[in-house]
């Protein structure tokens, strides 16, 4: 029997230790762009490595000591001569090794059953979790694997009959959970909280006496503290920008939870229900507790998310952290009624049935975790800001603008910056709102969230006196409008100085496909000979059953007179366009069929200094069609 395991255990865990490093090698030849590693928070990491090289303890401080472990980690790597580079292509791949082997190991102690050990040599490797995690998680990565051994500990010390090594077993647990706590708060909180509830059900079901449950109790949860604390710091901080609340975030659909779970973790939950009414679960050991305790966390946490929107960041973490290995460690040895359930043979060719079909998946949904995420365009661009020294960065603002489908990106491509030069400053917006010293507004929580700590440390007041950096690669549109190019002076392929002598405060030409901060109806953009921001605003329903508006916002850089004017493709008569301006109406507009462009004025009148509201509302009256295609608003000064 013995000869057997470790025969088809060397088996599996080759095939497993072969699956992971060949699954990480294509990844990385496939999708890194000029050696980078890859993911989509990576670059974030990198830059905070970078940060920690010049200073450990300021790093820490300016952290406000979350989730540094990592970072500092990277740092000294840094000064023994590894590039950070290179730490965040091995370092991730080493933890999802290091998690593996404490899995299976865990397993192996707790069951100590044979087949239960090498469904667990397949599962672990190809989990999810620890597939997702290594991609760009990289903190809650460490976290885990620093809660792994953690685990071994908290379960060791329930069944340890030797009272004296009870208390060095407890003074490690502490340890290990103080020093996850600074790996990465969330997922300490989380794995802590699961021993917490394992330790509840273990005393209902008897498997552990009232004294040593209190002491370990009271001791994890003491422990947890200095994290919980650090946690609800920088919540406090993350929610500052929104006035003390989280960003809402739209909740996973069904398709995610299913993309989460993979292919076994579908498998072994459908089993839970199927065993548990045939009476072949029983919550007869400390480790099944722990499980089971695990799969209601990360269920009940994953569908918080439906009652509170802020908190859909914690429940995507939760589902990607359901305990897959451990279920399938002890659903799939159960399954009496299969042969190959009841032999090492057939369970080893389970486990490389596990890894094989989850290595297939992997390969189809990598591109959606594994990727530099990054264009070739734009690292050559950091790179010649690098090499060049063409800006100075003490005097230098960074403008990054994202798609109106697509919220996120600057915060991502400003981690690239930071990688490449190095600390600076950056605004999320329009060029318009930036020269007017006043900040973008957006509707989502995500942008505005953004928007206010780029604010938080740019002299906006200063930026007359600074050097204003376009990159088109970090911009929407991509390429730049035409109408840009008269104040956009080329720096090197892609890169632009916004040339400020050049930039008329009295004419603001803002594309309207591009600048769109709310909408209802079908609108969409679509590239057009006539416009001249490079695509045009659209709508177009033959059979209108509501009233269609869009809305555009724009700065009024001082107290004066203003004409406002829409740049048109006069159609074919269809419902009226209402026009409105700070909610007060101001014009209908209607076609005359001439199809040409034509520029209306709309407005002529004074405005404040400071930001307004230009809404274009469409009939729905079904006798007519609702078609409007708009290139541009101008704001311009009666006498320019």
């Amino acid at each position: 029997m013995i000869d057997s395991l470790n025969r088809y255990l060397a088996i599996c865990a080759f095939g497993s230790i072969a699956v992971i490093s060949g699954l990480y090698a294509l990844f990385y030849i496939s999708y890194s762009i000029r050696g980078l590693p890859l993911g989509w928070d990576t670059p974030y990491y990198l830059w905070r490595i970078q940060s920690a090289s010049s200073g450990i303890a300021a790093f820490v401080v300016n952290m406000h000591y979350y989730d540094f472990l990592y970072p500092t980690i990277g740092s000294w790597f840094s000064f023994a001569g590894l590039k950070s580079n290179w730490f965040e292509v091995i370092m991730p791949f080493s933890l999802w090794m290091i998690a593996t082997v404490t899995i299976v190991a865990i397993v192996k102690r707790e069951l100590g059953d044979a087949r239960a050990t090498l469904i667990a040599v397949g599962a672990s490797s190809t989990w999810f979790g620890l597939f997702r995690l290594s991609s760009d998680l990289h903190a809650n990565l460490l976290g885990l694997v620093l809660m792994m051994p953690g685990t071994w500990v908290f379960l060791q010390t329930q069944t340890e009959a030797r009272p004296h090594r009870f208390a060095p077993a407890m003074l490690g647990l502490v340890g290990i959970i103080l020093l996850a706590s600074i790996a990465h708060a969330e997922t300490t909180i989380f794995i802590s909280a699961t021993w917490l509830l394992a330790l509840v059900v273990s005393l209902w079901r008897r498997l552990i006496n009232v004294r040593r449950f209190l002491a370990m109790f009271v001791s994890i949860f003491l422990s947890l503290l200095p994290g919980e604390i650090i946690f609800l710091l920088q919540q406090q901080w993350t929610a500052a920008p929104l006035q003390g609340r989280l960003p809402a975030i739209p909740a996973m659909l069904p398709a995610t939870w299913l993309l989460y779970l993979a292919p076994t973790g579908i498998v072994v939950l459908v089993a839970v229900p199927a065993l548990y009414f045939l009476r072949q679960l029983h919550l007869s050991s400390r480790f099944i507790a722990l499980t089971f305790s695990w799969l209601l966390l990360s269920l009940a946490v994953g569908l918080a998310q439906y009652v509170s929107q802020s908190i859909t960041p914690f429940s995507e973490r939760a589902i990607i952290l359901t305990p897959t290995p451990f279920l399938a460690a002890i659903m799939i040895p159960r399954l009496g009624g299969f042969r190959l359930t009841s032999q090492m043979k057939g369970i080893a060719l389970i486990s490389l049935i596990m890894v094989g079909g989850s290595s297939v998946y992997f390969l189809e949904i990598r591109d959606r975790f594994y990727n530099s995420f990054i264009s070739d365009s734009a690292v050559a661009s950091l790179q010649y800001l690098q090499s060049s020294g063409a800006i100075d960065l003490r005097k230098s603002v960074f403008i990054f603008s994202d798609s109106p489908d697509h919220h996120g990106y600057a915060d991502h491509n400003d981690a690239w910056v930071g990688v490449y030069l190095g600390d600076h400053y950056s605004y999320l917006g329009r060029i318009d709102f930036l020269m007017a010293g006043l900040e973008t507004p957006f509707m989502d929580d995500q942008s505005t969230q953004v928007s206010k700590i780029f604010l938080a440390s740019l002299p906006i007041s200063q930026i007359r006196n600074m050097t204003i950096v376009y990159m088109s690669d970090f911009n929407y549109p991509d390429p730049a409008p035409s109408l840009f190019q008269g104040f956009l002076r080329p720096l090197n392929d892609g890169v632009y100085e916004v040339n400020q002598t050049a930039w008329s405060p009295n004419l603001v030409i803002i594309p309207a496909y591009s600048s769109i901060l709310s909408s209802t109806g079908g609108w969409y953009w679509t590239p057009r000979a006539w416009a001249r921001s490079g695509s045009s605003l659209e709508l177009n329903s033959t059979h209108p059953n509501q009233v269609a508006s869009v809305s555009v916002a724009f700065a009024a850089p001082q107290d004066t007179m203003y004409n406002i004017a829409l740049r048109i493709w006069d159609g074919l008569p269809a419902n009226p366009v209402s026009i409105t301006l700070d909610g007060t109406y101001i014009h209908q507009l209607t076609y005359t069929g001439t199809s040409t462009v034509v520029n209306v004025t709309v407005f002529s009148g004074g405005l404040t200094k400071g930001v307004h509201t230009l809404t274009l509302s469409v009939g729905d009256d079904p006798t007519m069609s609702q078609n409007i295609s708009l290139d541009y608003i101008s704001i311009a000064e009666p006498s320019f």
